[in-house]
């Protein structure tokens, strides 16, 4: 049975404004173009895999198996935003910085998704 959570349409909205974006700024160099079109690519897949059961329970099982792994979601995020701001700052706010730290999102969706996954259970 396939369940949609708001981490599902998260992911499918994140797919729809990188693709939008990619194709709406052509003048884009080739490699950010085809970043943000991977990015895009990598967002409607997680967001077709976060339907099916065996995404929760992948990530319940791994949490059982090491108890103590809740922390590295958290340290994940944090780093994501700490080496995306330090970017950002240093390309001075650049167009090309925006949009590499929007193809930055997915990590830090999936990271919250497993947080909130594992809330539910404790």
């Amino acid at each position: 049975m396939k369940r949609f959570t708001w981490f599902t349409f998260l992911y499918l909205a994140l797919g729809v404004c990188l693709t939008a974006i990619a194709l709406e700024y052509s003048n884009l160099p080739s490699g950010l173009q085809t970043s943000l079109f991977a990015s895009a690519g990598a967002s409607y897949l997680v967001c077709l895999f976060s339907t099916f059961p065996f995404w929760r329970e992948a990530t319940l099982g791994f949490y059982r198996r090491r108890n103590s792994a809740i922390i590295i979601p958290w340290l994940g995020i944090g780093v994501n935003i700490i080496v995306t701001v330090w970017e950002l700052q240093s390309q001075n706010w650049t167009m090309e910085a925006i949009l590499q730290a929007f193809s930055r999102l997915l990590a830090v969706l999936i990271l919250a998704e497993i947080i909130v996954i594992t809330w539910q259970v404790n």
